[in-house]
């Protein structure tokens, strides 16, 4: 009989709302800390994750405000350690930070179009693609690659998420952009079993956003 492959566990979690969140303001690169509500969706998600036995996790995250401070919230609650990462950053959007969705669609209709319709290499001025962002993010993911028996936790954002995911799930990022399969809300969070020695992902859970209902 041939034996299984060591399992491990990453967890992706986008991180609470922010006022720029509920505001439909971009953010990118933008340092925006959570507003109360998103304070307490991190508190609400460490809980949850200490339910479902969630223990000393290896925890990374984006070193922006709103991510790290969801991430802190999770280690307050499971243990672990935590460390922070420039490459785990969202989208850089370039000249299109701090502004409303509606202003950019009314000044840059065609990219702003292109942008939400999913296209990986539609690119905000001076800012980076979506394609780009998806292999940073795994280049990183890759360096954190857990070993047998561990649970790595990484905070991130949410198109960084969706571009990482199409990446180690080989899925087509347009196709799952548009149907929003993959889109995480505030704290949602997605668990890959995956293999240490292959980098392989055996078994995913995507968009997991059960404990935002109940909160």
């Amino acid at each position: 009989m041939t034996a299984s492959p060591p399992k491990a566990q990453i967890i992706f979690v986008r991180h609470g709302q922010t006022a720029h969140n509920k505001e439909k303001r971009m953010q990118g690169h933008l340092d925006a800390p959570l507003d109360e509500t998103g304070q307490a969706q991190a508190q609400g998600l460490a809980r949850h994750l200490r339910a479902l036995g969630v223990q000393n996790p290896s925890i990374h995250a984006s070193d922006l405000r709103r991510a790290y401070a969801t991430a802190e919230a999770i280690q307050a609650e499971v243990g672990g350690t935590l460390t922070p990462h420039r490459d785990l950053r969202e989208i850089h959007m370039g000249d299109w930070e701090d502004c409303l969705y509606a202003d950019i669609q009314a000044s840059h209709p065609d990219e702003y179009t292109r942008f939400w319709q999913g296209d990986p290499d539609c690119r905000p001025p001076s800012g980076e693609t979506p394609a780009e962002v998806a292999r940073r993010v795994l280049a990183q993911v890759q360096r954190l690659w857990p070993q047998r028996g561990e649970t790595v936790l990484i905070v991130s954002h949410g198109i960084a998420i969706t571009g990482v995911l199409c990446e180690l799930l080989g899925l087509h990022y347009q196709t799952e952009f548009r149907s929003g399969s993959l889109m995480h809300l505030n704290t949602a969070y997605s668990v890959l079993e995956v293999c240490p020695d292959t980098h392989q992902v055996l078994r995913a859970e995507v968009a997991q956003a059960g404990h935002l209902a109940r909160g």
